[in-house]
């Protein structure tokens, strides 16, 4: 006998917050390690997160998953406090070429061989990581997220 809608819903949900878990497991929570290098335009990059609600968004120029997401995390960084780390995506003028070609205004540091993402148990991108407002974080993600998704992800944030 087959499940209804109901049970085929339930079980559709279980399997993509299952993936997400197993997708995220490895990611680091609670107090964020520090990051020691400057973005691109020469800002320290912790205080940039220091005041939450935050997201430290890890992304890669050859990700096509990540190049999908780049509408909604511009939507984000535009009213949200944000710091972005380009993994393994070349040196500077290259990065800062893909932004400006791309016209992204990010604050992005260089993780040129990824010893930040390691940091932070970074195995894959797009990552993202959600800061409450003492400055740790309380949420992960790995994969695809929307703009609204992101957003409820830093209000749940706010709250912790």
């Amino acid at each position: 006998m087959m499940p209804g809608k109901a049970g085929f819903y339930f079980f559709a949900l279980l399997f993509v917050f299952g993936g997400q878990f197993l997708r995220t497991s490895g990611l680091v929570t609670g107090m964020p390690p520090e990051i020691r290098t400057a973005t691109l335009s020469g800002q320290p990059s912790m205080p940039l997160i220091a005041k939450g609600p935050a997201m430290v968004y890890f992304w890669a120029e050859w990700c096509g998953v990540c190049r999908g997401m780049q509408d909604n995390v511009t939507a984000v960084l535009h009213d949200t406090a944000g710091l972005t780390v380009a993994l393994r995506s070349g040196d500077k003028p290259r990065l800062a070429e893909y932004l400006d070609n791309n016209k992204l205004d990010w604050p992005v540091v260089d993780d040129r061989d990824g010893a930040i993402g390691q940091l932070y148990g970074v195995s894959a991108v797009p990552a993202l990581f959600f800061l409450n407002r003492q400055g740790r974080i309380v949420f992960t993600s790995s994969g695809y997220t929307s703009e609204w998704g992101l957003r409820l992800r830093l209000w749940l944030a706010g709250l912790l």
